[in-house]
Parts: structure tokens; C-alpha cells; sequence
């Protein structure tokens, strides 16, 4: 049987850069076949419910340290110190916290939880588009990450 993968995207579409997750998540569910998607501004604990069930979980977010320019995708695995836009959520439970918990609990969490981080200036923003310069990337952010998904070279 082949694993089950569930790509995430996260992000506000109406928050300028923020919308990175979502839009990057749309071109990969369309470059990588038999993968399930959602699309989602939600963040934290939330996220556990849509990656209940499957063998692998892609997370993609926007990413703010400062130390990359925009457009810089860093893959990480699931790590307790990792913090992306939605992966800390002030309304909840950090995602991160919610997966240790729900393992803790006996919840079928994937055995396999990619985080792509994709760093952006500025996540915050009103506005229905993105800083020029990301939105240019998303075609190749997404390329990347695709290729990464099937097993070549990132």
C-alpha cells in the first residue's frame, strides 16, 4: 500500500506575504501527483486534526528570521525549537506541542513531518498580494519543493 501524504499549506491570503504557504501548497499539489492537500489559515493545534491518519505530513509557512532573504526555503523535520508563522500559534497550542501531545496520546501521527519555511519580509500587511519579489518565486519555491516531495535533488 503507499504511504498516504497530506500537504499542508498555511497562511493568511489577505496578510500580504503570508500567503506564501498557500500559494507554494497550490503549484505542489499540482506538480506532485496522488499527494492530498489543505489549504488552511488556521495554525497550532488545529493542524493536528489534518495530519491524524497519514504516513507523512508536508507543512508549508511563511518564516520570518531575518537571517535569509525572502524566498529562502529552509526544509527542516518536525524539532520542538522550530517556529514559523503558524507552526506558533497565539491562539492555542503550538503545532509542534499538539503533535508531542497527540503522540503521547495514542493519536496516529505520521511517522514523517516535513516543515518547508519559507522566509518572508513582511507576513503582516493587509492586502490581497504579495511583495513582488516573493510572488515571483512561487513557480520555483514550488518546483523545489516538488522535487524534493519525489526523491531528486532540492
Amino acid at each position: 500500500m503507499a504511504a498516504r501524504t497530506i500537504l499542508i499549506g498555511l497562511g493568511n491570503p489577505i496578510m500580504s506575504d503570508d500567503a506564501i504557504g498557500i500559494r507554494v501548497a497550490e503549484e505542489v499539489l499540482r506538480l506532485v501527483p496522488g499527494l492530498e492537500g489543505d489549504l488552511s489559515a488556521s495554525g497550532g493545534f488545529d493542524v493536528l486534526d489534518c495530519v491524524i491518519g497519514y504516513d507523512r505530513a508536508v507543512i508549508i509557512d511563511a518564516m520570518v528570521t531575518g537571517k535569509f532573504p525572502p524566498g529562502t526555503v529552509r526544509r527542516v523535520d518536525v524539532d520542538p525549537g522550530l517556529q514559523t508563522q503558524r507552526t506558533v500559534y497565539s491562539h492555542g497550542m503550538n503545532f509542534l506541542r499538539a503533535i508531542e501531545v497527540g503522540r503521547v496520546t495514542g493519536a496516529d501521527i505520521p511517522g514523517e513531518i516535513l516543515i518547508y519555511g519559507i522566509e518572508v519580509e513582511d507576513p503582516v500587511t493587509i492586502g490581497d498580494s504579495m511583495s513582488e519579489a516573493l510572488a515571483e518565486k512561487v513557480g520555483d519555491i514550488a518546483g523545489r519543493i516538488a522535487r524534493d516531495l519525489q526523491g531528486g535533488s532540492g
